[in-house]
């Protein structure tokens, strides 16, 4: 199994989606679907349709938060962070607003074993793609090439070093007040934290031994 992992690792980390941490890497969301339907984990999806938390200020065709946290993770920025209508999909929505000078940053809801998402440029067809970089607290650091909208990529990874907090970057601002990353349709996948994992093993050990206390009556 060990030797199949570093296979894996091996054959994904290739020099047009390179890749320099621990973790493996997935660029079609069926096969990070099975790989994480296997890990014992709470998964969360979410995505930037209303409702819509609150917080927020409307401006119309979009809404400005300056921290914004949806299903328990928290997204913020060095600035406001927009969640606006997608040109492709109406009335898909989607979070735009950030870039290298001001990297998106993900606190998860917990240790997290696995994430992805749709990646995509804003700025169509001023540029066609952007190198993107994600970097993991763990010390893994990822990077992949997204398209321009209308397309996307997905980018997911699934580590078994556990992380609790994503920084996601492009290749820098285009211009002054264009932002160009576009992020949406989410899935983390989190674990119990050690004190809960051991009040889950504390309650196994009750509830054995009451059944064992019973058995002992009626025998």
């Amino acid at each position: 199994m060990v030797l199949a992992a570093w296979l894996t690792v091996f054959v994904v980390c290739q020099p047009a989606r390179p890749c320099f941490g621990q973790g493996i890497t997935y660029i079609d969301r069926s096969a990070f679907e099975m790989a994480i339907s296997s890990l014992a984990g709470t998964r969360t999806d979410l995505d930037f349709e209303p409702p819509l938390p609150p917080g927020g200020i409307d401006e119309g065709d979009w809404v400005r938060y300056f921290s914004l946290t949806m299903s328990g993770i928290t997204f913020h920025s060095g600035g406001v962070l927009m969640i606006r209508q997608d040109s492709v999909i109406p009335p898909n929505r989607v979070l735009n607003n950030y870039d290298s000078l001001s990297p998106l940053t993900v606190d998860m809801n917990g240790p997290t074993l696995a994430f992805g998402a749709d990646f995509s440029s804003w700025l169509n067809p001023v540029y066609s793609e952007f190198l993107a970089t994600i970097t993991l607290d763990n010390g893994d650091v990822f990077a992949f090439t997204a398209p321009s909208d209308p397309a996307f990529t997905f980018f997911g990874i699934v580590t078994t070093q556990p992380f609790s907090r994503l920084t996601f970057s492009d290749g820098g601002l285009i211009g002054i007040g264009f932002h160009e990353e576009i992020l949406d349709n989410i899935t983390v996948v989190t674990i119990p934290e050690p004190a809960t994992l051991g009040l889950f093993s504390l309650g196994a050990l009750v509830l054995g031994w009451r059944v064992l206390w019973r058995r002992k009556r009626m025998g």
